[in-house]
């Protein structure tokens, strides 16, 4: 159920390869910071498909790159990046040296990838809409968000159409359609969206069952699964018809499948 080009392009043997966060290793040694310029420059270099990051926003409204809300995981600090202007976040350095981006910087670098953006607040969903819209991006980003409401909110801030993929609430009940054999729910859920974002197995539900399955795959919306960074398990999930892995290991993605 495509809403706009981005997924138009099929690389045929191999699954889509979504670079989790960029790439941030080279062999068994990291080189790069996540969600910054230079690991998704690693990721593309390997071979990528897409990029796959995270928008928060700034104390002065500036969409930026980041999966986490403050400092604290990489830089041991507590500050919520909402509390920090665009000029204070920009004195940060990250553990190997990086900078968070803005959205606007990462899409102006790689005019020519395709980016799936995961909202992270409120404010991300109309800000990060506008910088899309604003850099005539809407082609090449799917936007993502675990919250449904969210998703919705964020689509609804434009006419203009941009691919998504379903939030949680709607895999819960697109599955459950889907299992139950209630045949107009499941289509209900899945209308509107262009996949489904989902990992393997989350609280005792098995997203890789066959009755699951056997519904999703004919019906145009594809399948995602992340986070995938096992080989064999990715060989295994493009054989029971993934249309997508989400993998930390994008350079692994890429040998795995060539």
């Amino acid at each position: 159920m495509k809403t706009t080009r981005y997924l138009d392009t099929h690389p045929g043997t191999r699954p889509r390869i979504f670079a989790h966060r960029g790439l941030t290793f080279e062999g068994d040694k990291q080189i790069a910071d996540e969600n910054t310029l230079k690991s998704f420059e690693l990721a593309l270099i390997a071979g990528s498909d897409y990029l796959e990051s995270d928008i928060q926003v700034t104390k002065d409204r500036v969409p930026v790159l980041f999966h986490d809300g403050d400092l604290k995981r990489l830089l041991g600090k507590k500050t919520l990046i909402s509390n920090l202007s665009l000029a204070q976040l920009k004195e940060v350095r990250l553990p190997h040296g990086g900078q968070i981006p803005t959205l606007s910087e990462a899409l102006t670098a790689f005019p020519e990838a395709k980016f799936n953006l995961d909202l992270k607040t409120h404010p991300a969903e109309r800000t990060g809409i506008e910088t899309i819209l604003s850099l005539k991006a809407q082609n090449r980003v799917l936007i993502s968000s675990f919250s449904e409401a969210s998703r919705k909110r964020a689509l609804a801030s434009t006419s203009t159409p941009l691919a998504s993929s379903a939030g949680s609430s709607k895999v819960l009940f697109s599955y459950l359609s889907a299992m139950f054999g209630l045949h107009k729910s499941f289509l209900r859920q899945l209308s509107g969206i262009d996949a489904l974002q989902i990992p393997t197995r989350r609280y005792g539900i098995d997203f890789t069952h066959p009755r699951f399955l056997e519904q999703v795959l004919p019906s145009g919306v594809e399948i995602h699964y992340w986070t995938i960074n096992d080989p064999d398990l990715m060989l295994e999930l493009f054989g029971i018809g993934a249309h997508g892995i989400v993998t930390d290991r994008a350079d692994l993605a890429v040998k795995t499948f060539n």
